[in-house]
């Protein structure tokens, strides 16, 4: 990433420790780090977390394809395994654009590689 396109990041992103991998057109790829702030009374991360992470993931991919705002209409996550305090990797990826509606997926990992959370996203683009 050079100078013009450095990425201002949302309070969001700044509470769960996000850092930016990989940045392309249609494609993201971030971390996170989650301590136990964010978990349930069983000690895993909840999954209000994990999916704001996951819709994150969407809405950015979104957002390298074109400049206007978006928000999210539907969000769709599955939980895989449980996730314990520590580090995830996320990607997402923009499925299809249109003019007024994106699609986007996103998936995120633990520090074991082991997959936690999937996602698909609708998102309405504003004028």
């Amino acid at each position: 990433m050079n100078d013009d396109q450095k990425i201002i990041m949302p309070n969001g992103g700044i509470i769960l420790n996000r850092v930016h991998l990989e940045i392309e057109e249609g494609f993201v790829k971030h971390s996170y780090e989650l301590d136990e702030r964010f978990t349930n009374r069983r000690n895993f991360i909840m999954g209000g977390f994990l999916s704001t992470m996951l819709d994150g993931l969407c809405g950015h991919a979104l957002h390298t394809v074109h400049d206007k705002q978006h928000v999210t209409l539907e969000l769709k996550t599955i939980f895989l395994a449980p996730a314990k305090v520590g580090k995830f990797v996320g990607e997402g990826k923009v499925v299809k654009v249109g003019k007024s509606i994106g699609f986007s997926e996103s998936t995120l990992w633990d520090d074991l590689s082991t997959e936690v959370a999937k996602a698909s996203a609708t998102f309405k683009i504003l004028k």
